[in-house]
């Protein structure tokens, strides 16, 4: 085993998150022990080893940062170096798929930096969503998939089209066909739509659009859903960079939790608030209360996921009425995600549940603050 191979299997252990960390330790220990060059250059093989050990097991220490998402997500519109796997190639300069290949290989960095460092960090899954579409590299046999906003797994990326480039150089990227039969401009739109609530799309990808579409479709039918006015007025013309399929995935949550307490109440509002840094998106099951405060302090289950998709997409607030042993007692205020959510080495500081001992919420009310560039 020579010593590249030696670091690589490693860095898979030592980075396997089915292991405990003692795991990992004692393999780490047993690697850095045994494994040696064909020369048997064992105590500097063993220094080595020992150090990309060290470096592994360091904690990352990761906050909760919807301003880092938004800053990764505009690389795809301000930056020359990413911008042209979202946009229309600018003909006055030939098409140079091969450049851009060569471009992302030395520019990746730049994306990893934002994921995997200490400090303000983005989502994995956001990470993931936009490097399996860009990724030239993608295993074509068993390509890694994105998903696009019908929650439907898309194999198809930049690295379909490579082939067909050098091909048909005289053909516009945008215009290549695909063996589907679609041109790969219909799969650049669907990627935008994942990043970006635009209005330059299909009109079902703006954001008003996109959440009744949403909303509609998985409460169930009996359900009574009221849409505030300033919803549509606001969410029509919204344009804001957001890891779109983190704010479906929140819904779908709470489509199914509103269902759950269907026999609670079947009455949901629905309301868009502007303010100068953010939009909040608001969900209120009117009449439905919280009843098991340890759920809430200590969040396990679906709740658990949520906080973890949505962390450094947007701020997470639930609030409601709060009945104990069959007695109102006041409401709760939870604070899921915001400034003081921390994550270390993937797991989230606790919600800070607020007590408020007179205030009644009417229901209960989930919150999404999508923050604006």
């Amino acid at each position: 085993m020579n010593n590249q191979n030696e670091i690589n299997l490693i860095n898979f252990f030592t980075r396997n998150k089915g292991l405990t960390r003692a795991q990992q330790a004692r393999f780490a220990k047993l690697m850095a022990r045994d494994c040696t060059d064909v020369g048997g250059n064992l105590n500097k093989n063993k220094e080595n080893n020992e150090e990309t050990v060290k470096m592994n097991l360091k904690r990352i220490r990761q906050s909760h940062s919807p301003k880092k998402m938004i800053d990764f997500l505009s690389l795809f519109s301000r930056d020359d170096r990413f911008k042209w796997f979202t946009h229309k190639w600018d003909m006055s300069v030939p098409f140079d798929i091969e450049g851009m290949i060569k471009n992302l290989q030395t520019s990746k960095a730049i994306l990893n930096d934002m994921a995997y460092n200490d400090g303000p960090a983005i989502n994995k899954k956001t990470y993931n969503q936009v490097w399996n579409f860009i990724n030239f590299e993608n295993n074509e046999e068993k390509p890694f998939p994105w998903t696009n906003t019908d929650s439907k797994s898309i194999h198809i990326g930049w690295y379909s089209v490579v082939d067909l480039s050098k091909d048909t150089p005289d053909t516009p990227i945008e215009n290549l066909v695909l063996s589907d039969g679609h041109q790969f401009k219909d799969y650049i739109r669907m990627f935008k739509s994942t990043i970006e609530f635009r209005t330059d799309l299909r009109d079902d990808d703006r954001f008003s659009e996109l959440i009744w579409n949403k909303l509609t479709t998985r409460l169930p039918k009996d359900f009574d859903i009221n849409f505030d006015p300033q919803f549509d007025e606001i969410g029509y013309d919204l344009n804001i960079y957001c890891d779109v399929i983190g704010i479906l995935t929140a819904l779908d949550t709470f489509c199914d939790w509103m269902t759950k307490h269907k026999s609670i109440s079947s009455n949901v509002d629905i309301d868009l608030i502007a303010e100068e840094d953010s939009y909040i998106l608001e969900i209120t099951q009117r009449g439905s209360y919280f009843n098991n405060i340890g759920k809430l302090e200590r969040p396990s289950g679906d709740f658990k996921e949520l906080r973890e998709r949505l962390f450094s997409v947007c701020d997470l607030t639930l609030e409601g009425d709060y009945i104990e042993d069959g007695k109102m007692r006041g409401s709760l205020v939870v604070k899921a995600l915001d400034e003081n959510t921390m994550s270390e080495d993937g797991l989230l500081t606790p919600p800070n549940v607020v007590k408020e001992s007179d205030e009644k919420k009417g229901g209960v009310r989930y919150k999404l603050r999508i923050y604006k560039r």
